[in-house]
C-alpha cells in the first residue's frame, strides 16, 4: 500500500515499485485522481479512496487490500500536506491540517497494518520525511513538526515492533521536483536558480529516485535495517542545513 500515491512523490514510487512486479493499493481523497493513477501505472496497481485522518477510512482501505491481495507486505506512507509559508501568517487550521495528514495519518495507517503483519510473520513500513525534520527550515514549521514527529514514531515502531519481523524505517528527501513546495519556489526563477547552486549534484530530485530509494529498503537483502532516517537528498543536509533561509518569505515577495 502506498498513501498518496497519484502524484508526486508517491506516483515516483509505485512507479518504481509496480515496474518491478509489486500489486500495490494506493490510496487518497480525490478519486478521479486515484483512477486516473491506477489507469496510467498499469494492471498491477488499484486504488481505494480514503482520508488519512480519518481511522474509518484507514480500516476499510486496508480491509480492500486484504480482500484483493490477502496479505500486505509493505505500507509506504507517503500522503503529505505541505505549503511555504512563515509562523506568523500560519493559521491554526493550516498547522493542525498539515499535522493531521503528516502525523495523525501515519500512526492510524502504521496500527491498520499491524495486526494482518504480524498475523503473517512480518512486513515492511516506510515512512516519507524530509531533511528538515531534523535540520530545520525557515517557511516549513507546521510541516517539520510533523515530519519530526513521523521520525521519532518510525524509531519507536521500530524498537516495539522489531521482535514481529516488522522493520520500519523513514525517507528523507531533499528537494523532489514536481513537489507543492518546489513548484511554488520554482515561480520564482532566480530564486530558484540560486538554491540550486547550493545543492551538491545542482539539481533537484526527481519522484522514481526516491521510488528507487523505497525498493532499496523493501528489498528483502535489507530485513535487518530497522529504525534509520535515510536521506536521499543528494547529500544537501551535509552542505545546507535547512536549505530553505530566513527570510525567504520576503524574497520570494520581491
Amino acid at each position: 500500500m502506498v498513501t498518496g500515491g497519484s502524484s508526486g512523490i508517491g506516483y515516483g514510487i509505485v512507479q518504481s515499485l509496480a515496474g518491478l512486479g509489486a500489486e500495490i493499493t494506493i490510496t487518497g481523497r480525490n478519486l478521479e485522481k486515484l483512477q486516473a493513477a491506477a489507469e496510467s501505472l498499469g494492471p498491477n496497481v488499484r486504488y481505494a479512496q480514503g482520508d488519512v485522518r480519518q481511522a474509518e477510512d484507514v480500516n476499510r482501505t486496508v480491509q480492500d487490500h486484504l480482500s484483493a491481495h490477502g496479505r500486505i507486505d509493505f505500507l509506504i506512507n507517503n500522503a503529505a500536506g505541505n505549503f511555504l509559508c512563515p509562523v506568523e501568517k500560519m493559521s491554526e487550521n493550516a498547522f493542525a491540517s498539515v499535522m493531521g495528514i503528516v502525523a495523525h495519518g501515519t500512526f492510524l495507517y502504521c496500527k491498520a497494518v499491524l495486526e494482518p503483519m504480524r498475523s503473517q510473520g512480518g512486513g515492511k513500513i516506510i515512512n516519507i520525511g524530509a531533511t528538515y525534520a531534523w535540520n530545520h527550515a525557515a517557511m516549513v514549521a507546521h510541516s517539520g513538526a510533523a515530519k519530526a514527529a513521523v521520525l521519532s514514531l518510525t524509531r519507536s515502531l521500530a524498537v516495539e515492533w522489531g521482535p514481529y519481523n516488522i522493520q520500519t524505517n523513514m525517507i528523507a528527501p531533499g528537494p523532489v521536483e514536481g513537489t507543492e513546495g518546489v513548484k511554488r519556489l520554482l515561480s520564482h526563477p532566480e530564486l530558484a536558480k540560486k538554491m540550486l547552486r547550493m545543492l551538491p549534484t545542482q539539481r533537484m530530485a526527481k519522484p522514481e529516485e526516491i521510488g528507487s530509494a523505497a525498493c532499496f529498503l523493501l528489498h528483502p537483502m535489507t530485513r535487518y535495517i530497522n529504525g534509520i532516517a535515510l536521506p536521499v537528498d543528494g547529500g544537501s543536509h551535509l552542505v545546507v542545513p535547512g536549505l530553505l533561509p530566513a527570510g525567504l518569505d520576503m524574497l520570494m515577495e520581491g
